[in-house]
């Protein structure tokens, strides 16, 4: 399987970065040995019968015994730019562009750096020969940003200099930005023609898959050749069925319901379109082909903008402000802070289930005055339930907080619309207040140490924890930090999680003085703090998936610890790097909800006695919860 690259707002900065125009065609590997090539797409179908001319080029063209190639295959016009819809037609001029080399004479390079690989590429291809191509790679991303959108191209992909070749994986590592807006979407239907166009299809009724199933994104027509229709019409007609492939049929406007022929959604086609409407339909779009590279299975959905109203039964969510910029550098607005909430909303919401839910607000996004609000606002929604808790003032009075719980999507989506960026939740459910779920180590780099030191003793910390016979999970803070949380059984207070914490975090300050500390004092602490202070009643750390009001909305992203390694950047999950994570992998921090691990033993391990057998200090009442 190929290396895949992750969406991206923008291109990275600084050294370390190499960057190549995105091209417009098929994915291809390439294997050439004994004077042959053979070609095989990303679902691992062969391209060798359908373009067999770039077959015998590469088999020209490669230079040593035996190689494997990853690329694409392109058609170019007579300017030089690749154009899928000539690939479609079989005409331009047909190369195969080579990007990456994974074996050479049998020698596997995929642990190899990008420039490695690069090197051994240049040699292997004989640059003179026709029908095939080098990718060019650039320095400067910027330069040749500017260059792609004046000649009109599809975008630049950034590679860091240092990653190898991760088979089958979407990586940060490389990172491609489209210029043009483009998506791959299924074909669910076509309406008849008319005029001309009467005995065969007028357009095509386009599908894009949501969490639920197939919803629609609306029409194309435009686009559409006369003898391209005729390839479409033999394609489809033998996958016709007696109902509509979506979740719900959709209205189509001047459309009758005689005039649509559901087919079977198993066609992919590429679309270039102005802009999605918000009821997630496309604008002025544009049929550019075929994709028989993919299945309607593997086709990601971009992104489908959040709708301004949504009712489900009885709920109403009006949703307000869309354009606002949230984020003005990064072109992020309100809207999309509540797309992203809601793309991955299957993911978040059973974290934040039963657990009282702090507001903090920022109407005018993250540059902007913010302010905590605990209790929930009087003009929240009935159905959206709540739990009273006793607290105590800072002038020692006594009141009653009414905090709202975020137990579905809904009302997930009305905090997010209310201000909210981030996502705080206390670590103990409403049924049992003084019992928490997990442990957590918050992991914070004072300014004299990075996030390289905050890897170190993220690793030091989970090799202390497997001593004493506990699982743990990581997760980027979204910050300059890691979250290291240890899931437990509900049988232990904040006395002993502080404990426990404490203790771990105490050991490791005293085994690596310099590197770990327990220091609270800002002006004092030198090194990365483990800080056990998160693990107390009424606290609240930023949830798994929760955006930061950060520049460059940074999302706080599970993590599988193989991942915590040098090289880490927490700037890289972004939106869209984390909607394609939870697509392709689900809930990394799905056992951290499951896993009943006991203290018990590790706390006995470590020497710990619980005083006089006396709980923790101040614990919350149980609360007076009203469901809708």
């Amino acid at each position: 399987m190929l290396m895949l690259a992750t969406p991206a707002g923008s291109l990275p900065t600084g050294d370390g970065w190499a960057f190549e125009p995105k091209w417009d065609g098929f994915r291809a590997l390439a294997s050439v040995a004994a004077g042959e090539a053979t070609l095989r797409s990303r679902n691992d179908n062969d391209l060798t019968t359908r373009f067999p001319a770039a077959a015998r080029a590469l088999a020209f063209a490669v230079k040593a015994e035996s190689a494997v190639l990853d690329g694409e295959l392109c058609a170019l016009d007579e300017t030089g730019r690749s154009s899928f819809g000539l690939l479609q037609q079989g005409a331009g001029t047909l190369v195969y562009v080579a990007f990456d080399v994974l074996e050479r004479d049998g020698e596997s390079l995929l642990d190899r750096s990008y420039l490695e690989r690069r090197a051994v590429l240049e040699e292997v291809l004989d640059t003179a020969a026709v029908g095939v191509l080098v990718s060019p790679s650039f320095d400067d991303g910027a330069a040749l940003e500017r260059a792609v959108r004046e000649q009109g191209l599809e975008g630049v992909v950034a590679k860091r200099t240092a990653s190898t070749y991760q088979v089958g994986r979407r990586s940060s590592d490389w990172r491609k930005l489209k210029l043009t807006r483009r998506q791959e979407l299924v074909i669910a239907g076509f309406t008849s023609g008319r005029g001309r166009r009467a005995a065969g299809i007028g357009s095509l009724v386009l599908g894009v898959r949501g969490p639920d199933g197939l919803r629609h994104a609306g029409s194309v027509g435009t686009g559409l050749s006369d003898r391209e229709l005729d390839r479409l019409e033999l394609l489809l007609r033998p996958l016709g069925r007696e109902h509509a492939p979506f979740v719900e049929v959709p209205r189509m406007p001047r459309v009758r319901r005689d005039e649509v022929t559901w087919v079977e959604p198993t066609l992919v086609a590429e679309i270039e379109f102005a802009e999605w409407t918000r009821d997630g339909r496309l604008r002025a779009p544009v049929y550019l082909g075929l994709r028989d590279d993919k299945s309607a299975d593997d086709v990601v959905v971009e992104r489908i903008p959040v709708q301004q109203e949504i009712r489900r039964g009885k709920r109403t969510l009006r949703l307000s402000n869309l354009d606002k910029p949230f984020w003005p550098d990064e072109g992020i607005t309100k809207g999309d802070l509540l797309e992203f909430y809601r793309d991955v909303a299957p993911a978040v919401v059973p974290h934040l289930r039963q657990r009282p839910f702090t507001m903090r607000r920022y109407p005018n996004g993250w540059e902007g005055k913010h302010f905590f609000q605990k209790d929930a606002p009087s003009h929240m929604p009935a159905w959206i339930s709540r739990a009273a808790f006793p607290v105590s003032t800072r002038d020692r009075e006594r009141r009653t907080i009414d905090y709202p719980l975020v137990n579905n999507d809904l009302a997930l989506l009305w905090m997010v619309n209310m201000g909210c960026i981030d996502l705080n939740a206390w670590t103990s459910r409403i049924d049992r207040p003084d019992r928490p779920d997990w442990v957590i180590f918050d992991l914070d780099p004072s300014d004299d140490v990075g996030f390289a030191e905050v890897i170190e003793v993220a690793q030091l910390v989970k090799q202390t924890l497997d001593l004493v016979g506990l699982e743990s999970f990581p997760k980027t803070s979204g910050s300059r930090g890691i979250h290291v949380l240890v899931p437990i059984a509900r049988r232990h207070g904040y006395d002993e999680t502080r404990s426990f914490a404490s203790i771990v975090a105490g050991a490791l300050a005293r085994a690596h003085p310099g590197l770990v500390t327990t220091e609270w004092t800002k002006s004092k602490r030198r090194g990365v703090l483990v800080d056990a202070n998160q693990n107390g009643p009424g606290k609240t750390t930023a949830s798994v998936y929760s955006v930061r009001p950060r520049a460059g909305a940074p999302v706080s992203t599970p993590l599988a610890w193989d991942e915590v390694r040098a090289g880490l950047d927490p700037a890289a999950f972004t939106f869209d790097e984390v909607r394609t994570r939870v697509a392709g992998s689900g809930d990394l921090f799905a056992p951290v909800l499951t896993l009943r691990q006991s203290l018990g033993a590790a706390l006995r391990s470590l020497g710990y006695q619980r005083r006089g057998g006396r709980g923790p200090a101040r614990t919350p009442a149980r609360p007076a919860h009203r469901a809708p």
